[in-house]
This record gives C-alpha cells, sequence and structure tokens, in this order.
C-alpha cells in the first residue's frame, strides 16, 4: 500500500509539471513563432525530462498533450486536427515511443538502484549481526589469510587482553606457552600447507601473565575452484574443563593407590548382578588366583563353589539382590586358577539414579580363606577333642572289662576251658571297641570323600523296599510291625549305597526304640516338588530339645540308655545326607517321624 501511494504521488506531480512545462514551452513558442521541428524537438525534450519520475501514466498524458499541441497550434493551419502522411505519423510515433521507452529505463533503473539499496542496507545489517554475534560468541573467533597469517580476532581476545596487533601475521606463536609454541606452530604450518583442518589444545597467556588451556580449532574456507581463500578458527577455554579432568585423574589414581595397597579389592555389577568392574591390587592377585579381568560379565555364583553345597543360603542371597537391599558379610566359597578353594566375604550397596531406577551394586569383597580353615581347623579340634573324650569314654568301660577278665582268667582259671571263656568274653568286649573305631572311621570317610563325583540316577522305590525286606524279620522278631510304602517313579540323583546306609540306620533305630506291638512306617511320598524319605514309629520319641544333638556323635538319650548301640547311627546319617546337599528333618516326640527330602531328578 505505501508504495502504491508513492507511485500515485509521483504520477500527480509529473502531470502537474508536464502540464506547466506544456504551457510555457507552447507561449514561448507561439510568441517565437517557431516552427514545427524546432517545437516538436522542445515537446521531446520536455517530455522526456519529466519522463524521469518513471510513470507511464504521466508519460502518455503528456505526449498526449504535446501531440495535440502541434496539430493544433503549430501544424497550418490553426487548430487543424489533420495529419499528413507519412511524416505527420512518424513523428507521433516518434513522440509515443521516446518518452515510453526512457520511462520504462528510468522505472528499469530505479527500481535495479532501490534493490541495491535494499541489499546494500541488508548486507550492513547482516553485517552488524554477524560481527555482533561473533563478538558474543563465548569462544576467541579468529580468520587468518590463506597463507596462515592472522588477520581478524573478535572482541573477545580484548577480554583477555590481547588486540589484533599483538597477533597479526604470526605473532599468535609469542601468546602461546614457550613449551608449546614449537609443537603448535609446526601442526598449523602442516594444515596450511595440506589444507586439512586443524585442532589443537593449547595454553594461551593473558594479558595478565596467566596461561590458560584452549581447545583450538580451524576449517579452511575455499571458492568454487576448491582455492582456500579463508581459515576460519575459534579458541574455547577449556581451563576448568582441564581442571576436573586433571581432578579426576588425581583422584582415580588416589583411588587406584588405595586399591593396590588395600586388603579388599572393589567390584561393581550392572541391574543383571553381573560383574561390571573388579578392581584387584597386584598383591591380591596371587593370593585370589583370579585376573581382574576374568570375572566381568560373571554372575557372582557362576564361580561358587558351594552353590549346591548350601543352595538355601544361595536363594536367600539372590533374594536380597532381586529385592535391591544392602548386604553385608555374605560368604562363599569360589575356585582360584589353579584350582584351589577360596572363601570370600562380600558386602555390597545397590545403586540408584536420580529417578529411582536401580542401576546395580557396588562394593567390597575379602578374601578371608585363611581366617576360615582356621575356624574350622578350630572347630576340628574342637571336635576331635570331644569325640577323643567320648571315645575314651565309650571305650574305657568295654576295654576296662577285657582287662578285668582276663587278669581273672590269668588268675583263677584251672582249666583250658576255663580259659577259653575268659578268652571269649574279652573277644567279644574287643568286638565292641572295634565296632565302634570302625563306625567313626565311616563317618569321617563319608564326610572327606570325593563320592559325589561318581553320583548317578538312583531308583529310590526299589532301595525302600530293600531297606524293609532287611529289617521285616528283626521287627516281626521284636513283635513290631514293620510297613513299606514305596509307589515307582521316584528318582534322586546321588550314591546308592550311601543312601541305602542312611534309609538302613534310620529303620534300625525305629524298629530299635518301638515297643513291642507297635509299628513302623517307611513310606515314599511327594511333597511340594520334592521326594520325601518319610520313617515314623509309635516308640517314646524325641524330645524338641535333643532333636538337634541325636545327630551328635555318641549321643545317648536318657531313654536309650539300657538300648543297645554305639550312638553313631544317626551321626552317619547326617554325614551322608550333608554330602547330598539333601534336607534331614526329626520330628519331636511323641512318637517319632524322620524325614530325607531330596530334590527330584528333572
Amino acid at each position: 500500500m505505501p508504495n502504491q501511494i508513492a507511485t500515485f504521488r509521483g504520477s500527480a506531480a509529473q502531470c502537474f509539471f508536464g502540464i506547466i512545462a506544456l504551457t510555457v514551452v507552447t507561449l514561448v513558442c507561439l510568441r517565437l513563432k517557431a516552427d514545427l521541428s524546432t517545437m516538436a524537438f522542445i515537446y521531446l525534450a520536455v517530455i522526456v525530462l519529466l519522463s524521469l519520475f518513471g510513470s507511464y501514466f504521466a508519460s502518455a498524458f503528456l505526449i498526449l498533450m504535446a501531440v495535440a499541441g502541434l496539430a493544433y497550434f503549430f501544424s497550418p493551419p490553426v487548430f487543424n486536427s489533420a495529419i499528413d502522411l507519412p511524416q505527420d505519423i512518424a513523428l507521433v510515433i516518434v513522440f509515443l515511443l521516446t518518452p515510453l521507452t526512457v520511462t520504462g529505463l528510468v522505472r528499469r533503473s530505479r527500481k535495479l538502484t532501490e534493490a541495491a539499496l535494499r541489499a546494500e542496507v541488508v548486507a550492513k545489517k547482516a553485517e552488524r549481526e554477524l560481527r555482533l554475534a561473533i563478538n558474543t560468541i563465548p569462544a576467541l573467533v579468529w580468520s587468518t589469510l590463506p597463507d596462515g597469517s592472522l588477520d581478524f580476532i573478535n572482541q573477545r581476545w580484548q577480554e583477555i587482553g590481547l588486540s589484533l596487533d599483538d597477533l597479526r601475521g604470526s605473532e599468535w606463536v609469542n601468546v602461546l606457552h614457550p613449551d608449546e609454541r614449537t609443537g603448535v606452530a609446526d601442526r598449523w604450518r602442516t594444515a596450511v600447507e595440506t589444507g586439512t583442518p586443524y585442532e589443537n589444545i593449547e595454553r594461551v597467556r593473558r594479558a595478565d601473565g596467566e596461561y590458560r588451556w584452549f581447545l583450538s580449532r580451524a576449517q579452511p574456507l575455499r571458492d568454487e575452484f576448491g582455492n582456500i581463500v579463508k581459515w576460519y578458527g575459534t579458541d574455547t577455554d577449556i581451563e576448568d574443563q582441564k581442571r576436573a579432568e586433571d581432578a579426576l585423574r588425581e583422584s582415580e589414581q588416589r583411588f587406584r593407590d588405595f586399591t593396590e595397597s588395600a586388603s579388599d579389592w572393589y567390584w561393581e555389577t550392572g541391574p543383571d548382578h553381573r560383574f561390571i568392574a573388579h578392581l584387584v591390587s597386584e598383591q591380591l592377585l596371587d593370593k585370589i588366583g583370579v585376573l581382574p579381568t576374568s570375572r566381568i560379565g560373571m554372575l557372582r555364583w557362576d564361580f561358587a563353589r558351594d552353590l549346591e553345597e548350601e543352595p538355601e543360603k544361595w536363594r536367600l542371597h539372590m533374594a536380597t539382590l532381586d529385592a535391591h537391599k544392602p548386604f553385608r558379610d555374605f560368604r562363599y566359597k569360589a575356585a582360584s586358577r589353579d584350582g584351589s578353594e577360596v572363601y570370600i566375604a562380600a558386602s555390597g550397596k545397590p545403586l540408584f539414579d536420580a529417578e529411582g531406577r536401580f542401576l546395580g551394586y557396588r562394593g567390597v569383597a575379602s578374601q578371608i580363606t585363611a581366617a576360615v580353615r582356621a575356624a574350622l581347623l578350630e572347630e576340628a579340634l574342637q571336635e576331635a577333642k570331644v569325640v577323643g573324650d567320648n571315645i575314651a569314654h565309650d571305650l574305657r568301660t568295654p576295654l576296662t572289662r577285657v582287662r578285668l577278665r582276663l587278669e581273672r582268667g590269668r588268675e583263677h582259671a584251672a582249666t583250658l576251658e576255663e580259659l577259653r571263656a575268659v578268652a571269649d568274653q574279652a573277644i567279644v568286649g574287643l568286638e565292641q571297641s572295634l565296632t565302634t573305631i570302625t563306625a567313626l572311621l565311616r563317618i569321617t570317610e563319608i564326610e572327606h570323600s570325593r563320592r559325589r563325583e561318581g553320583f548317578s540316577d538312583v531308583q529310590l522305590a526299589p532301595l525302600i523296599r530293600e531297606a524293609g525286606d532287611l529289617y521285616e524279620p528283626i521287627a516281626e522278631n521284636k513283635g513290631v510291625t514293620l510297613r513299606v510304602e514305596a509307589p515307582d517313579g521316584a528318582a534322586v540323583r546321588g550314591d546308592r549305597d550311601l543312601l541305602f546306609e542312611a534309609v538302613a540306620n534310620l529303620v534300625d533305630n525305629a524298629v530299635k526304640f518301638t515297643p513291642e506291638g507297635g509299628s513302623v512306617v517307611l513310606a515314599l511320598v511327594d511333597h511340594e516338588g520334592e521326594t520325601v524319605i518319610r520313617v515314623s514309629d509309635t516308640g517314646p520319641g524325641i524330645s524338641e530339645a535333643e532333636r538337634e544333638a541325636v545327630t551328635q556323635r555318641f549321643y545317648r538319650s536318657d531313654k536309650s540308655r539300657n538300648t543297645k548301640g554305639l550312638g553313631l547311627g544317626l551321626s552317619m546319617v547326617a554325614a551322608i545326607i550333608k554330602l547330598h546337599s539333601f534336607r534331614l528333618k526329626i520330628s519331636a516326640g511323641p512318637a517319632c517321624t524322620a524325614e530325607i527330602a531330596c530334590p527330584q531328578v528333572d
């Protein structure tokens, strides 16, 4: 709209001044009695000059007025509109074309001039904005000529006290740290000569003499022929980043020093509980016998040695991990690089991000093999002392009887038959002592054997029936009813001979302590996904206070003092059950039920 108003005003002004000019020229020419040619030339000159306003409408209007004036005032007779051909037609055409052509050229020239002016204004504005942006960028901006000599810097350089005069040409090298000048100059020269982008980390001196780290980058600007016309670059202050990196490296080195000198090692696991870090000092590598990277990607229970021996412990530990709870002093057995067993205690803390998402665990671990072995040795020594005391107690009586009988026989036996009778009684006592020693050796053999390596699938129904057949005559002689319930199909992984020995001991105890007229049931049942061997009787039972003690060696309850036995049967059962990683449960009285819970074979 503003352009249209301006155009209208220009056309009106051109018409107004044209009318005045043509009127004045007409009056002057009439007074001077100018001829037609002179008058036509003057009219044409006036119209051409007025056409510089650039309005087609005004130019056409003035042309019509000029033609009318020539026709009516200067072409005789006066006020005659007749036009002679072809001269008059040519004159009219010249009058029409010349001003219109000039008007078109003027308009075009004016538009080009206005466009150029507008472009110049836009360019100056863009240049101001670009310069403002360059000076606002939080970096030191610079440019160089194709030969690499500096020719421009932004105002950020002034903030660190440097001007273009300080840096012009190759003077910029002098503001670099002396230790880096040669290297930086060589790298820049190589980039300029090869035309490759430049990037380097260097120290620049401020006006106050302080050196700060900058990341310097530059790219060449090429023309359409691929020739470099300029280099543009930036220097970004990374002093704080460098200090943070140095502090981080120092912190990492300090942590590494702690790790190298610590008796523990540090670990970290991801959300899937697999190790992602395992930092072990050199001095611990030989002790635990593993490489620091050998655990990466593994689960803790992948290399544990007691997973099958103590499944309940590991089940609870896995439940703790899945619940994302901290744990402390979790002890387990693992294998070292040479195959020997080591004991490890681990403590961990769960990690969460700002939004509460679980990231994994971080914690420490230590090798406690020496402490565990010392504790086991102490326990073994204590147990050996107790066993020794029990052996001495249980063997002293029969051996004392043997000694007394032999002494009496030697003193009082008058005949060979009497001496043989004394010797027979001594042999019975010695056999009882040898039976006790044999049972003890058998328990020790089971506890320390490696018979797990020979485990196989064992069908339990035939084994149960065989034990029932063995003790049925014994039970019948005592007046006790023995019933066997063993459906086919159940199988476990284990040693058949040892399992038979464990079942036989349980049945032997049940028959032994069940009074005449009572009953014993040997059954094979399924319970909560496990196979259970159950031996129940109608005897006096075991009190709740004695349930743990009955599996100890040589333990004899008050109710069994008068019953023949060594007190080692349930100890042997406990040893066999532990070897198989089964569970033994003995219920309290009255009556007694003993159960062996076995995982089923898939």
